[in-house]
């Protein structure tokens, strides 16, 4: 039995997350989850492998206004409900995503804050609500799943039990404990272990009538180097080179933590921090 410690959003891809104690589940992962995204001008997507800083970028969002807030306390306000004018085509890895341009106001903020990008300017996106990005078929054993600017799909899972290896990995090569939120996620649990090994496992919560389907160990990159407090980076080869020492998945060689997870409920569920997951 696992239980849910901690949810969280990420409203603005590679900006600051939200930490919610429920959370409603969406056609594309949590409600507003990765809902925007950072661009150039000729809205190529931009991350924290790219810009730091975007780390330090705090994220609040409530029924009328997305709100930005940088380090200096400068702040951005985003109406929802605004009018929407053309839509862009805005690309993330390898998709073509159909997206609406948040404006000038938003571009010229971001650009302050945050500095160009190879000369161009910033621009921030809106998903289209209306628009598609499927999960490749190869993934969903048979079922159907979306994203929005996630990086690939619509809910990443970590555990506790990951971590505190992890972590007395880290020492023992001589290097700084990390914390959860290096790593993103958007569910965290507490009493599963190995669970970058459960490819193809399901979690199910009788109570809360929802399951998930872990489908694929999470490879990660530079931005787990990344301290998402100061946007600084301490250490550049850790905590990928102890976890790929590690080899917490039988996947090829890499450094993986968590697993990528498509929701197998019918319809729209609320996760709260405290329910219990069976593992199946």
């Amino acid at each position: 039995m696992a239980q849910i410690t901690d949810l969280f959003i990420y409203p603005v891809k590679s900006l600051k997350g939200i930490s919610l104690n429920e959370a409603e589940t969406a056609l594309r992962g949590f409600k507003y989850d990765r809902e925007w995204m950072i661009t150039d001008s000729d809205y190529e997507f931009i991350t924290q492998r790219e810009i730091e800083s975007m780390a330090t970028i705090k994220v609040n969002i409530d029924s009328k206004y997305l709100l930005l807030e940088s380090i200096n306390k400068s702040k951005l306000k985003v109406d929802l409900n605004t009018k929407r004018g053309e839509i862009v085509k805005a690309k993330v890895w390898d998709d073509i995503c159909m997206a609406f341009d948040e404006g000038d106001e938003a571009s010229s903020w971001l650009t302050e804050v945050l500095g160009r990008y190879k000369g161009k300017t910033l621009r921030m996106i809106r998903f289209d609500s209306k628009g598609k990005r499927p999960v490749p078929a190869k993934y969903l054993h048979g079922q159907q799943a979306e994203s929005a600017f996630s990086d690939q799909f619509p809910y990443l899972i970590t555990s506790w039990e990951s971590l505190d290896r992890l972590n007395v990995g880290l020492l023992e090569n001589n290097s700084k404990e990390v914390p959860m939120s290096r790593f993103r996620p958007n569910i965290v649990l507490k009493g599963i272990s190995d669970i970058e090994k459960k490819t193809s496992a399901d979690l199910v919560s009788k109570l809360g009538n929802y399951n998930f389907g872990l489908r694929k160990p999470c490879k990660r990159c530079k931005i787990t180097t990344i301290n998402q407090d100061t946007g600084g980076i301490a250490e550049p080869k850790e905590p990928l080179a102890t976890l790929t020492s590690l080899e917490f998945s039988n996947e090829n060689r890499g450094a993986f933590f968590g697993q990528n997870a498509i929701l197998l409920s019918n319809k729209n569920c609320i996760l709260r921090v405290g329910d219990e997951l069976t593992i199946n």
